[in-house]
């Protein structure tokens, strides 16, 4: 055992020195030139390199070179080269052009809000990436960054690096457009009206298309220039009441809907709305995969058979090893929550590949559909509850582990008093649910 130990060790080093041998393969007086070049062109004077640190990764035990460089100007500024494609851009117009894109940006973001309020939306909360309307600063280290370190073991050094040169007009963010990244702005909204008035911000009912995301789509679409028509901005929409209740419980209570950037298939991203589907015995569904919105007759929740009794459940899984909730065997029923025929054929094709999407699920204890008084049973906060139920996919690698998984409605529920979870749904494979 420890020869094939001792084995093992030499050849995770020997990888591992190898993977650093393109260190220092680089000719650094060059590099420095087209610092110093690129430095002169643009800002029209002669400033020194003080100092070349090859950029690198780390990885089994060692460092492997990121093909580029950081140059430390005379002036304190910072010019990043790539090795194959030569400047990439430097800090020393840093906070100014910050600042200037958190004006185009909060600009966009005040015009949205009085588009949502000229639609006859009270908007009574507006964020970005955290930051009050009237406050600077949400964009610092969020525009065009880079974190690298200076000297081995050396602390860490961070800067926004920008190839064109700020002059204060707007041919600059046209120009910067297609080089500029951006980690992805949040923006929160809450706000009252049409389509956002939910009892106990439950959204049930939900329109296709709420009126509230017309005026926040043509806001995101005043921001597309300054990433090259490529989106960048999250939205997050809450009911009025909500936001905080939702930041604190972990909940989502209140959410409305979300717009991404991410994987999209309109101009501005795709909206994720939080509509909640009654299956029956206490059953709702929402959709939690942007792109995807379920309807009622989408998903049918099925009483079935047991395959596995309350017995199996304790001795054969994780039930009572992690649950803090008490299980009564009086109220064991288990169901079959499956997508109906044709669903998956109309979502969008990215989901088709890969065969299932993301959902919520709550769980109403006190529904008369759950059946629970005619048991005899007063429910609690969390008790009786819902769980999922699968089988162990790792138990052949791991005999040791338990037959079956179990999936636990959170310990907080949603402001209505659900419990709720997220999940996922699958094409081929019902999800497998038990009360208890």
């Amino acid at each position: 055992m420890r020869l094939g130990f001792g084995i093992v060790l030499i050849v995770m080093l020997v990888l591992g020195l190898s993977g650093c041998s393109d260190l220092g393969a680089f000719d650094e007086d060059a590099v420095a030139r087209q610092a110093e070049d690129y430095y002169a062109a643009k800002y029209g004077e002669h400033v020194a390199v003080t100092d070349v640190w090859e950029d690198r990764g780390y990885s089994l035990f060692s460092y492997y070179s990121l093909n580029r460089a950081f140059c430390t100007m005379e002036d304190g500024s910072y010019v990043l080269v790539d090795f194959e494609e030569g400047p990439l851009g430097d800090t020393r117009q840093e906070a100014e052009i910050t600042a200037a894109y958190e004006k185009r940006f909060r600009a966009a973001v005040v015009e949205g809000k009085r588009l949502l309020q000229d639609a006859g939306y009270t908007v009574s909360l507006v964020l970005i990436n955290g930051y009050d309307l009237t406050e600077k600063g949400f964009f610092t280290g969020c525009i065009s960054p880079y974190d690298w370190d200076d000297s081995e073991g050396g602390g860490n050094r961070s800067g926004s690096f920008f190839y064109t040169r700020y002059t204060g007009d707007e041919r600059f963010f046209k120009e910067e457009a297609a080089r500029i990244t951006i980690r992805t702005p949040q923006i929160t909204f809450e706000i009252a009206g049409a389509d956002a008035a939910y009892a106990n911000g439950f959204p049930t009912g939900v329109p296709d298309v709420p009126g509230w995301t017309h005026p926040i789509d043509a806001m995101c679409r005043e921001l597309l220039p300054l990433t090259a028509g490529n989106p960048q901005t999250e939205v997050r929409v809450y009911q009025e009441g909500f936001y905080e209740i939702a930041t604190n419980d972990n909940g989502e209570s209140g959410l409305l809907g979300e717009l991404s950037p991410f994987d999209y298939t309109r101009d501005v991203g795709d909206w994720l709305i939080v509509d909640w589907i009654g299956l029956g015995h206490g059953v709702y569904l929402t959709s939690n995969e942007h792109g995807v919105r379920l309807h009622p007759g989408d998903v049918t929740l099925e009483e079935t058979t047991a395959t596995y009794t309350f017995d199996d459940l304790v001795e054969k899984s994780n039930l009572t090893n992690n649950d803090v909730r008490a299980h009564d065997p009086a109220v064991f029923e288990t169901y079959e929550l499956a997508p109906a025929d044709g669903l998956f054929a109309a979502l969008p094709t990215s989901v088709q590949d890969k065969g299932w999407f993301s959902i919520r699920i709550a769980y109403d204890n006190t529904d008369p559909e759950a059946g629970l008084a005619d048991l005899g049973v007063t429910p609690g906060t969390l008790t009786p509850s819902l769980y999922s139920v699968e089988e162990n996919p790792a138990i052949e690698d791991f005999p040791e582990g338990p037959e079956l998984t179990i999936g636990w409605m959170r310990e907080t529920p949603l402001a209505n008093g659900y419990q709720h979870r997220d999940g996922t749904l699958y094409r081929d494979e019902p999800v497998r649910l038990v009360r208890l």
